[in-house]
């Protein structure tokens, strides 16, 4: 049961954060062609394909969002990393949850046996008991006297 909810929730985190990078990434990169078609704008209104203010303010724009993404793409390396771990640390848990359910059912099993067992012992003393008794009625009623 725990273990059903920590994956649950572990898996509800794992898309959240997949996601938002996913966006992040997205609009980076949205941004990126942006840039680069207002530098070809610029390169063609130049004429004269000069470092011009412009240019440089575009080329600037285009390595900081470079940057950006490099960043972005870190993150989500991160994310990766720690949802595998999450993961391995989900499987272990499971595991010993495993493994203390068949402990706990095998020394239930036991106790069962040997309590069955501790009241089978009195049941089976009284009939050997009846039995023995009967049977001297029995042996008794054929005699003559």
């Amino acid at each position: 049961m725990l273990s059903l909810q920590v994956r649950e929730r572990y898996a509800a985190e794992s898309s959240r954060a997949s996601e938002r990078h996913e966006r992040e990434i997205q609009r980076l990169r949205d941004e990126l062609e942006r840039c680069r078609a207002e530098l070809l704008r610029a390169q063609c209104s130049d004429g004269n394909g000069g470092e011009s203010a412009e240019r440089a303010r575009l080329l600037q724009k285009v390595a900081l969002t470079t940057a950006a993404k490099r960043q972005a793409d870190e993150a989500l390396r991160r994310a990766v990393e720690t949802d595998r771990q999450k993961s391995a640390e989900i499987r272990r848990l499971h595991g010993e949850c495993r493994a203390e359910v068949a402990r706990v059912s095998k020394d239930a099993n036991v106790q069962i046996r040997r309590l069955v067992s501790t009241q089978r012992y009195p049941w089976n003393i009284i009939v050997i008991l009846v039995v023995r008794t009967i049977r001297s009625w029995t042996v008794s009623s054929f005699q003559r006297p």
